[in-house]
Order: C-alpha cells, then sequence, then structure tokens
C-alpha cells in the first residue's frame, strides 16, 4: 500500500481516537487498519500512536503527522470534488469576501461575467480589509493576498502580481524625476496604509532587498483615495499594479523603478476544506483563473 493511503488511513485512526471506528468508516477491517499502521509506523522509523486495550492517543511525532496528513488529505478531497463536480451546473448562494481594493477594481468588472455565464449563482460580496473566520462568517471563498496562508484551510493561486511605484507626467513636468529608490525621500509620496509596507517601501537592488522610507501628506487605506491623490498630480505612489492597470495600459501613469520591483505577492482564493466541496466553489475559483488576464 502507498504511504498516501497509509496517511489516509492514520488520518481517521488519529481523528475517531478508535481502531474499530476508523475501519467502519473506511470500509475496511479492524485488523486491516491495525496492519498498516504498524507498516507506516516501521516506514518512518517513529512510533505515532500510544496503543492499549482501552485507550489510543497520539505521540509528540504523532501529532505532529496529523497535521500534515490534515492539510494532504483536505487537498486530495478538494481535488476529489472538482472532478466529480466538473459536470455539475453550479447553483446555490456563494458568499465572498474580498479587500476594498479589489472589489473597487477587477471583481466589480468580473462579478457581471461571473454571473452571466452562471445564472443560478447569486452572490454576496463583503468587502473589508479584516480577515474574518470564515466559518463564523458563513463565507465560502476569501481572496487574500498572503505569502503565508492559514493552514486551517485549503488555499489555491490564482495569480500573482507586483507593486507599482508611479506618479503622473503632470506631477514630472513641475518635480524632478527620481534617477534611484533613493530620491524618493525627496519627494510627497502617497502612502496606501493597507500594503504591509507602509511608508517602508522595498527595491531588489543588486540582488538585495532596499528599504527606502518616505514620507507625505496623504496616508489611507483605501487605495481610491490614494488613487484620487496620484491622479491629481498630487505626488508619487506604490499601489498593486491591479489598481492601476488601465492607467498603466493608457500611460496616464509613468511606472518607476519596474527593474527594482521584481517582488510577487500571491493572490489566493481560501475556503473550508471537506470530503464534498461545493461546485460553485470551484468554478468560481476556475472563473478567477480564467479572466484575470487583464487586470494582473
Amino acid at each position: 500500500m502507498s504511504e498516501l493511503n497509509q496517511m489516509e488511513i492514520f488520518y481517521f485512526v488519529a481523528t475517531w481516537k478508535n481502531f474499530s471506528k476508523a475501519a467502519l468508516d473506511l470500509g475496511v477491517s479492524k485488523g486491516y487498519v491495525s496492519t498498516q499502521i504498524t507498516a507506516l509506523e516501521k516506514s518512518l522509523g517513529v512510533k505515532l500512536l500510544y496503543r492499549t486495550t482501552r485507550h489510543l492517543s497520539l505521540t509528540e511525532e504523532g501529532v505532529n503527522f496529523l497535521e500534515s496528513c490534515n492539510k494532504i488529505i483536505r487537498e486530495k478531497q478538494s481535488a476529489i470534488s472538482f472532478i466529480k463536480d466538473s459536470k455539475i451546473e453550479p447553483s446555490g448562494h456563494l458568499k465572498i469576501s474580498a479587500p476594498p481594493s479589489m472589489c473597487n477594481t477587477f471583481l466589480a468588472e468580473l462579478m457581471p461575467q461571473f454571473q452571466k455565464k452562471y445564472p443560478k449563482i447569486s452572490l454576496t460580496v463583503d468587502s473589508s480589509s479584516t480577515v474574518k473566520n470564515l466559518e463564523q462568517h458563513g463565507i465560502d471563498i476569501a481572496l487574500r493576498i498572503t505569502s503565508t496562508p492559514d493552514e486551517n484551510y485549503i488555499a489555491r493561486v490564482i495569480t500573482t502580481f507586483r507593486f507599482v511605484v508611479c506618479a503622473t507626467q503632470k506631477y514630472f513636468k513641475k518635480h524632478s524625476m527620481p534617477k534611484n529608490p533613493d530620491d524618493l525621500i525627496h519627494h510627497n509620496c502617497l502612502i496606501y496604509a493597507a500594503d504591509p509596507t507602509q511608508n517602508r517601501w522595498p527595491f531588489q537592488v543588486d540582488g538585495k532587498t532596499q528599504i527606502i522610507t518616505v514620507n507625505g501628506n496623504l496616508i489611507s487605506e483605501n487605495n481610491s483615495i490614494v488613487k484620487s491623490a496620484l491622479l491629481a498630480d498630487q505626488g508619487i505612489t506604490r499601489l498593486p499594479q491591479y489598481v492601476l492597470s488601465n492607467e498603466l495600459k493608457n500611460e496616464s501613469v509613468i511606472a518607476l523603478f519596474t527593474e527594482n520591483m521584481s517582488i510577487e505577492m500571491p493572490l489566493y482564493a481560501i475556503y473550508v476544506g471537506g470530503i464534498n466541496i461545493p461546485a460553485k466553489i470551484h468554478w468560481f475559483i476556475s472563473f478567477l483563473k480564467e479572466n484575470n488576464h487583464f487586470a494582473f
């Protein structure tokens, strides 16, 4: 038997804390479960379970191994659900949580397209910068920008993007264009406070990260406010590229130091794992992956 199948058996045994219940769940004999757990422990070279005639508990190694198994089993269940649901027309209600920067930009354009393609799915879009507990708030999918997604959920990468440091052409008619990142300290910088870097802007210079601390007359967590000040020729800002996709294409803003902005941030779709993932979740994720090219 493969180690993946043995991990699944261990997952059920550890969850139930009982060989008989795990065997019943898996549709196999208790003896078979016991044999596979012994084989797994031998293969790993560690003891995963403390076993007596009346009690079963996890060793320290077993606790750590269960965390890894839990994630792998959820991924497997999610993949199986996706294949099964691929021939089912999605329906039902879908609650999505996303930061305002996304809701005000590419999601605003994509949502009508999604509902046109899947008319039997109704949507609730929660626009919030607050990271919320999915189960407590009844959220089906959360879109999050992070390099460390919560391991308690399933996380799928939708795309990656970069931040852009830029200003308008009119701004540079009044102020000299900075030749290198250090020159930013002499400019009015518009701070997007929802960006974890705040006013400490990172640049890749000679293979190393250089942090430039900037200052200015505007700080806001609202990307629309920062963008409006940018387009009013008020200063230089650092925003996600998807916020400025149209302005970058029509060259109404000028991107600076593009060779020093190589750090890519992943955009994740995060949802609760389980044996049966609703088709509406799989189709929404697939739709985002297929239709985000215009913004990134």
